[in-house]
């Protein structure tokens, strides 16, 4: 996935390029992505703490929940949104699928804060 991040007039914009995975896709593809997306994991209580902790080289975890709600994590906090309705809402579609989209996101904005590699 690039995410292009956009920068003040005459200044460059800011490209991300990074591996992003369905948490259902084999276990070889989830071990190399920077970004996780997908449903929240079943369970007792609804919890990824597995799902992260089994994917230490992951960045971004972006789960949608039976709430509708997105909630990623990465290394250092967690967000929660609330997708709008529309085209991007069906989960059905990688390109619109609303965890997949917060995740690139949230790891295109977290490199950009990061300084550029030599």
């Amino acid at each position: 996935m690039t995410v292009r991040l956009l920068a003040a007039p005459g200044v460059p914009a800011r490209c991300d390029r990074h591996l992003a995975a369905r948490t259902d896709e084999p276990a070889r593809v989830r071990h190399l992505a920077d970004v996780l997306h997908g449903e929240r994991p079943g369970g007792p209580d609804g919890s990824d703490e597995e799902l992260w902790r089994r994917h230490p080289g992951c960045a971004v975890l972006a789960l949608r929940g039976p709430d509708g709600l997105v909630r990623v994590r990465f290394r250092g906090g967690t967000l929660t949104l609330r997708p709008l309705p529309g085209p991007a809402s069906d989960p059905e579609h990688s390109a619109t699928d609303p965890a997949a989209l917060a995740g690139s996101l949230v790891h295109a904005l977290l490199s950009a804060a990061a300084p550029p590699q030599r």
